[in-house]
């Protein structure tokens, strides 16, 4: 069928996909920043949040018998309001591939190849990228399986490792909330990062259950909350009141290891880490953004737009933002407002469309 992906994957596969993609740039990036020391707390709502997201896109899929987010707009609106949709989302993934990759060689260029041109990174990232995703989302949901229990498992060591830098009164005052920072940062983290899969409305269709959507998404989104909540209260034990200024707090925190003789630069290893998950992370929005393109023009094959979509997301990530301070200022005030729409209006919005149009159906049929 025209657009349609070939694939089969299991629930634990699509959890594994989400999970990554959610935890990627949530591992070096300041995480609620306005809410200074008290990021924990927008991080606990903001959780609660996302599952109340992911329960509104999983519901819209499982509803449709795990059709794409296109199919259900075609159904309801019509064929060229569905294209619309399928552009919109096409466009959406593409920027999300152009951010990530910003991120891979911006990292890359600051603590590792200081002196390589930046295209040079681009490029070499992005070739990982498009060998990936040309192998399916099989491929990505597998890879994320293997670096899932690693992820977890480099977390639970630096907590060991860093006990001996923790200061507890970090955390300090907790009686003085700012509410208004707090639920803004939480709205914040709400849209980035962890309602960003909602990009796998293009991906359930994959499921080898159909319809059935709902649970490995919802463990996934919670799961991801608490990796992503573990971490800022390790930043903030270990740095403090700097981490909203630090561009790469988890890497400046990694730093700070050290066990005996034999383990140092542990950074290096996070670095590492991040490169290599944010690939996997590049690859699941270039992926959907082919299959968005693939049925906006009715082609059947995905995977002859991977290259084009490679060096446009290349371009793009070069000119993107200036540079990142304004990343950051885009991401804590103008993205929130751009991101809801996708994230949340869309798919409420297929929900009620498809529930007027059942009813409307059943009193045709009744009468």
């Amino acid at each position: 069928m025209i657009g349609k992906q070939k694939e089969h994957v299991s629930s634990t596969e699509i959890w594994a996909a989400m999970f990554i993609y959610i935890t990627a740039d949530a591992m070096t990036a300041p995480i609620g920043g306005q809410a200074g020391n008290q990021s924990w707390l927008s991080i606990l709502i903001a959780i609660l949040l996302s599952l109340g997201v992911a329960w509104v896109y999983t519901y819209l899929s499982d509803s449709h018998s795990g059709k794409s987010i296109v199919e259900i707009a075609e159904m309801s609106l019509g064929k060229w309001f569905g294209k619309i949709i399928g552009f919109l989302y096409a466009w959406f993934s593409f920027e999300l591939s152009s951010y990530n990759l910003k991120n891979n060689w911006q990292m890359t260029s600051i603590v590792a190849l200081p002196n390589t041109p930046v295209i040079i990174i681009a490029i070499s990232a992005m070739i990982f990228v498009v060998w990936i995703t040309y192998g399916g989302i099989e491929t990505i949901s597998r890879l994320s399986i293997i670096f899932v229990p690693i992820l977890i498992i480099y977390l639970g060591i630096a907590f060991i490792l860093l006990g001996r830098d923790f200061n507890v009164k970090n955390f300090l005052p907790i009686a003085n909330i700012d509410w208004r920072k707090v639920l803004y940062s939480s709205f914040q983290i709400t849209t980035l990062p962890m309602s960003l899969s909602v990009i796998f409305v293009m991906i359930f269709p994959s499921l080898n259950k159909k319809g059935q959507a709902k649970k490995p998404a919802l463990v996934a989104v919670l799961t991801a909350g608490i990796l992503i909540l573990l971490s800022d209260v390790l930043y903030v034990l270990v740095l403090g009141p700097i981490v909203p200024q630090l561009t790469y707090p988890g890497y400046t925190t990694f730093s700070y290891i050290e066990a005996a003789d034999f383990l140092d630069r542990a950074e290096i290893l996070f670095y590492s880490l991040f490169i290599s998950i944010n690939i996997i992370e590049i690859s699941l929005s270039l992926y959907v953004s082919a299959l968005c393109i693939a049925r906006f023009f009715g082609l059947n094959n995905y995977k002859v737009l991977l290259i084009p979509l490679g060096f446009l997301t290349i371009e793009q990530s070069l000119f993107i933002v200036k540079n990142h301070s304004d990343h950051i200022s885009i991401a804590a005030y103008g993205w929130p407002w751009y991101a809801i729409i996708f994230q949340f209006l869309i798919p409420i919005l297929l929900i009620i469309i498809s529930a007027v149009r059942k009813n409307q159906l059943q009193d045709s049929n009744s009468s």
